[in-house]
């Protein structure tokens, strides 16, 4: 009896430890690593919830995701070591809800389930981020712990905001109204749509328009200034975020999972919250840059949103692996499980593409590296009576200034010229510059209005990166 109660309290307490361990990981990381995760929507995200409280219209505003901007907002007052901070609260409770849900799903080796989303690259990656994924994954597995608890209000009042965090938040709704339909549990789908009834009420007083949370989606048109790419471009993208092991595991579980499901030997909760939930998701953004629709970017990282149902069906690919092919071999399934875990563990390190790369991951970009160096640049020559008109947001973060201000910061669009005064600083760079706005550096060169005062480049990965400051004379 007593040995029976203590291996419960193991299988119970493995994941405080894993949390723990955890706990000590993502403290480091933030301590010793000053990346990012992303130069671009990253630090935008972020810039929109530091500077929220100044502008207030800024928590109504669909792409930087009004609930993320009103969750964050408290933590980017401290830079964005606060975000970074905010995110691996984030993340760790993300893997405790994980966990939980597998013990509800009667899955056999849970912790193995919560390793594995841990140890997924990308994951890992994007809690050092100001991204919007890791919180969408945390809502996705409260609203499926509660759920699989019959804790149907709670779920569907998580569930109703994930599209005020993330526009796909709408695709996981329509799976759980299929649900609770399936379940008979019709009373609880209008709770599902309780997320935009109190932002339709809260925004109007920003927008004077209720249907303003459909109105504003940024997302919502039938073509892409990104293109289009090919039809199984995140069937191949799904390493570059779990990495090899999970990837193999992953697909050993859809096998199973379509096996069973046949065999009529898995539960409606796995079938439809998990594997429908997570293939929605992963077709919908498969259609979305095939066909160069919603502004799709084909970016692999929105897989991250839907981690925690990934990492389920891998550990069902694992469970199929050593326990179906092992059912009678102790032994050798031991010994393979063991095998699987250390490779699983130990992927991230290596330098395999797919595992994580510290330098590029972790660190502050090369055209961040450069963004520092303009603004010590400009911290020479400055005076507070100047402009800067630029788009890298990093430069926000680097001059300080509050990029929603217009009296400090303009776009560097075509027509910029029009809104300039003497003395006004432009800075260039050849990405934010040139690809969403069209600005070549000939245009502000043969510009007899400008001075070119300072250039700055460097190679990074055959990709040369450029920046020039200029003056309105």
């Amino acid at each position: 009896m007593h040995s029976q109660t203590f291996t419960k309290n193991m299988k119970n307490n493995q994941i405080f430890v894993l949390l723990f361990i955890y706990a000590i990981i993502s403290s480091f990381t933030i301590y010793f690593f000053d990346g990012t995760g992303d130069a671009g929507d990253s630090i935008n995200h972020y810039l929109y919830a530091k500077y929220a409280p100044q502008h207030p219209e800024l928590f109504f505003n669909h792409w930087a995701k009004p609930l993320y901007v009103f969750l964050v907002s408290p933590f980017a007052q401290f830079g964005f070591i606060g975000v970074k901070i905010f995110n691996a609260i984030v993340s760790f409770f993300t893997l405790f809800f994980t966990f939980k849900s597998i013990q509800k799903l009667h899955i056999n080796n849970p912790i193995i389930g919560a390793i594995i989303l841990l140890f997924s690259p990308l994951f890992f990656v994007l809690t050092f981020s100001g991204l919007t994924e890791p919180l969408f994954a945390l809502f996705i597995s409260i609203g499926l712990y509660t759920l699989l608890s019959d804790r149907y209000i709670l779920s569907c009042l998580f569930i109703s905001f994930l599209p005020f965090i993330r526009s796909e938040g709408l695709i996981i709704i329509a799976i759980f109204s299929l649900y609770l339909l399936l379940k008979k549990q019709w009373r609880f789908i209008p709770l599902l749509l309780v997320g935009h009834v109190v932002y339709m009420i809260s925004g109007y007083f920003v927008y004077e328009d209720f249907f303003w949370v459909f109105n504003k989606i940024p997302y919502a048109r039938l073509s892409s200034t990104y293109g289009n790419g090919e039809l199984f471009h995140f069937v191949k993208q799904l390493i570059y975020v779990v990495g090899v092991p999970i990837y193999i595991l992953f697909w050993f579980g859809v096998v199973s999972v379509i096996w069973n499901s046949i065999k009529k030997r898995l539960s409606l909760d796995l079938q439809i919250l998990v594997f429908l939930g997570f293939f929605s998701f992963f077709i919908a953004h498969t259609l979305f840059w095939y066909f160069g629709i919603f502004n799709s970017m084909g970016l692999k990282r929105v897989l991250i949103g839907v981690a925690p149902l990934l990492s389920i069906i891998a550990l069902i690919g694992f469970n199929f692996i050593t326990d179906d092919l092992f059912k009678s071999k102790r032994t050798p399934k031991l010994i393979l499980q063991g095998l699987l875990i250390l490779y699983i563990l130990l992927f991230p390190f290596t330098s395999n593409h797919a595992a994580i790369n510290f330098e590029r991951d972790l660190e502050l970009s090369k055209d961040q590296q450069l963004a520092i160096q303009i603004g010590d640049f400009i911290a020479q020559n400055r005076n507070s009576s100047q402009r800067y008109i630029y788009d890298h947001p990093y430069l926000s973060e680097v001059l300080k200034i509050d990029p929603f201000d217009n009296n400090k910061r303009m776009a560097l669009t075509n027509n910029f010229m029009a809104n300039i005064n003497p003395g006004d600083i432009i800075i260039w760079e050849n990405w934010f510059a040139v690809v969403e706005y069209g600005v070549t550096k000939e245009t502000l060169d043969n510009n007899k209005e400008l001075i070119n005062l300072y250039n700055l480049n460097v190679w990074d990965n055959n990709r040369e990166i450029r920046y020039s400051v200029y003056e309105k004379k």
